[in-house]
């Protein structure tokens, strides 16, 4: 075994080791907000008087664990969740995993009644948009995170929007449990085959430079235009033989921007992983940089990670937590997505025929909105009793034919 398979064995392992057995059905929830200007919806920056960085000051006391880079605060953390921030300091919050939708609402309540008295002092408030509401990128400094330079400077490189991407928008992610390998391709599959309904449902992005948009699903296009080594479909994911050895693969051919060595950040621009670990055994760090660095709409870890959503209202966010529960830990509900045979070609076509024509477009060869409807009622069917209501947000929106930013306007 030479090296690159060795450490292709690793990354493996590493998956395999995250297989629950007696799978939980917990989510984990990662929403990411803008902190804007209550009288002018400006961002507000991470430097200077009331800025970001004395925000995380004044937060300190209520946690328990912080993560620094150098002298900076960047993060906080306690049993229930963390904060951290995104480039252009959008604020995140990931909430450890819970089975109850219930829980993770209250927790995320919590979260807002710590936070919002301090912004109200200063005149601030909390945006849940997937795009800056004002702020235009050039106008906006990237936090104190080395990582951030390097991937900044990187992607000017890839693509036209990796500034965008990383000043200007705000996501929603889930995350959910696979007990096999051959559990997390199903749900892997599954994920990217419901992707286009995901994106158009949660596109909460009106406005784009401080402008209101025509066009739909505004952050889904500023992700095709970062770095297609790294972003989009996972190759490979409708072949027969996919599975752990073909996400690794993945990775060890992506560039790895920089790497950390001795609690820095070294650029290393153009090398891949497997250039870069020739010589030697991928550690654990290693391991979880490298899975990092990737940004594909559905990311493996020890878990998967559904990364098409953007920020919207709570009250949707709740409906896509239901939506995700109520398909991904039901056999059945996951055997009815993946029983229509798609391809990597056919997602990209219903992404188009969404952003071009809404509600009235097509996804595998059915109208847009009956589609969706179809899917949420699989969802709502395999929910529990108490947790059938959260889906009535998404649910009115389809029978309406109202998109988010439909409502935004208004």
């Amino acid at each position: 075994m030479n090296q690159y398979e060795r450490n292709l064995s690793l990354l493996t392992e590493y998956f395999q080791n995250g297989c629950k057995e007696n799978c939980s059905q917990k989510l984990g929830l990662e929403v990411e907000h803008f902190i804007v200007v209550k009288e002018t919806g400006e961002s507000v920056s991470f430097y200077g008087k009331h800025g970001v960085a004395e925000l995380l000051e004044r937060l300190k006391p209520c946690y328990s664990h912080f993560y620094y880079e150098g002298e900076r605060l960047l993060g906080l953390y306690n049993s229930e969740y963390s904060l951290s921030l995104e480039p252009a300091a959008q604020l995140e919050i990931s909430i450890a995993p819970r089975r109850e939708i219930s829980e993770i609402r209250n927790i995320y309540h919590s979260f807002r009644r710590q936070l919002e008295p301090i912004l109200e002092t200063w005149g601030y408030e909390l945006v849940m948009l997937g795009y800056q509401p004002v702020s235009q990128i050039q106008d906006l400094s990237l936090i104190p995170k080395k990582r951030y330079n390097y991937m900044d400077a990187y992607f000017k490189k890839t693509g036209t929007m990796g500034a965008h991407m990383m000043r200007g928008t705000a996501s929603t992610q889930i995350s959910v449990d696979f007990f096999s390998e051959r559990d997390f391709v199903r749900k892997m599959r599954a994920a990217y085959i419901l992707m286009p309904m995901i994106k158009f449902l949660t596109d909460c992005s009106p406005i784009f430079e401080g402008k209101i948009q025509e066009k739909r699903m505004v952050r889904t296009r500023i992700w095709q235009r970062v770095d297609p080594r790294r972003c989009g479909i996972v190759p490979g994911l409708f072949q027969t033989d996919f599975g752990f050895a073909s996400y690794a693969r993945f990775l060890m051919q992506m560039p790895l921007i920089f790497v950390v060595e001795d609690g820095r950040a070294v650029s290393v621009g153009e090398q891949t992983a497997a250039q870069l670990w020739e010589a030697h055994d991928l550690t654990e760090k290693d391991i979880e940089h490298l899975l990092s660095m990737a940004f594909p709409d559905v990311r493996l870890k020890r878990y998967l990670e559904i990364r098409g959503a953007d920020c919207m209202p709570f009250p949707y966010v709740m409906g896509y937590l239901a939506l995700i529960k109520g398909i991904f830990y039901q056999e059945s509900a996951l055997e009815q997505i993946l029983s229509k045979k798609v391809s990597e070609k056919e997602i990209l076509e219903a992404e188009r025929s969404l952003m071009e024509y809404g509600f009235s477009g097509s996804i595998y060869g059915k109208r847009a909105d009956e589609y969706m409807k179809d899917i949420l009622g699989i969802a709502r069917e395999f929910l529990e009793y108490q947790e059938k209501a959260f889906l009535d947000p998404l649910e009115q929106m389809i029978e309406e034919k109202r998109s988010l930013t439909d409502d935004y306007e208004k």
